[in-house]
């Protein structure tokens, strides 16, 4: 019965149709896609709260003879996050550890708080660099070469996500401000195209510069796009999310589920929309099994029947070191 209908002109056609889609699903799962989401949320963990604290630090410190001002500002960067008293008094718990401790140090102790918030950082996107070889199917950088990519990705990232989170916190504040039903609207919706547009910025900066190869607009786009509007989506229900599901998390638990909840899922979307593009506009194809399995039959056709053998049979300077 199941040969029946696999042979019917139905089925056939439905099979040529979805074939794109379920090559880029098997592309996507072969790749190991949802374990480096995993493994690039931790690094964006261990990124974000270095640099956040240096910055309130320095923030708390340049303000501290000003304490209405400072606390206006700490005011504000909760009021970026989600309004549910689970992540603002974790955040909150954050920024006053950063205003109230960090600030208190200076000279070297501060400088070199600084230098390793931005080191450790900056490890986020070799990690990111690291998982496009695998996307894209490209050699590693040199060790030079990738620190270089991940400073200057670094900077462009501390610019852009402030952009980020005051363009989605924009249309709430503008909608309590502008009375009238159709002028609300219309701020809204500026404000939701102002947010979609510097998401979009923010993608497609790591889809050009940190793949190993020349990259172009045409082949970026999409990716960009998707991830934008996915997380522009996420940004919206998310708070929705937390109240219905997450009100049994309180404190410092609700807070770090919710901001690891957040973390897989930015990880998940940027590696998504890398994998679109590689897919449907350069046209990588699917690893014939998983990463693990097709690394296994590699070393079993070439690494001459040895476990200690390379993978080609010329030594190069790595083996060496």
């Amino acid at each position: 019965m199941i040969d029946n209908i696999k042979s019917t002109t139905v089925f056939q056609g439905g099979q040529r149709q979805t074939k794109p889609a379920r090559r880029f699903i098997r592309k996507f799962s072969n790749d190991w896609s949802m374990d480096f989401s995993a493994m690039l949320a931790y690094n964006l963990l261990i990124a974000l709260l270095p640099i956040a604290v240096a910055l309130f630090g320095i923030t708390g410190l340049v303000l501290k003879s000003h304490p209405d001002t400072q606390k206006r500002v700490k005011d504000k960067i909760i009021d970026l996050f989600p309004a549910d008293n689970t992540t603002q008094t974790g955040i909150k718990q954050v920024v006053d550890l950063a205003f109230n401790q960090l600030s208190k140090d200076a000279g070297l102790i501060l400088a070199i708080g600084i230098f390793f918030a931005l080191f450790g950082s900056s490890r986020l996107f070799i990690a990111i660099d690291k998982c496009m070889t695998i996307v894209y199917r490209l050699p590693q950088r040199t060790f030079l070469r990738q620190n270089l990519l991940a400073f200057g990705m670094l900077f462009l990232f501390i610019t852009i996500i402030p952009i980020m989170l005051a363009a989605s916190s924009a249309p709430s504040a503008l909608m309590s401000i502008i009375p009238g039903g159709g002028g609300r609207f219309g701020t809204f919706i500026a404000g939701m195209v102002f947010s979609l547009l510097a998401a979009f910025i923010f993608f497609e900066s790591i889809y050009w510069f940190v793949p190993n190869k020349k990259m172009s607009f045409k082949v970026t786009w999409c990716g960009a796009l998707v991830a934008a509007c996915t997380l522009e989506i996420f940004i919206i229900l998310f708070p929705l999310y937390v109240r219905r599901f997450m009100g049994n998390y309180a404190g410092q638990i609700g807070f770090a589920v919710i901001l690891l909840l957040f973390f897989f899922y930015f990880a998940t979307i940027l590696i998504l929309g890398a994998q679109i593009n590689a897919f449907f506009f350069e046209h990588y194809q699917p690893l014939v099994d998983g990463l693990g399995t097709y690394i296994s039959q590699m070393h079993q056709e070439h690494g001459v029947g040895a476990a200690n053998k390379p993978l080609i049979a010329a030594h190069t300077k790595n083996d060496e070191l």
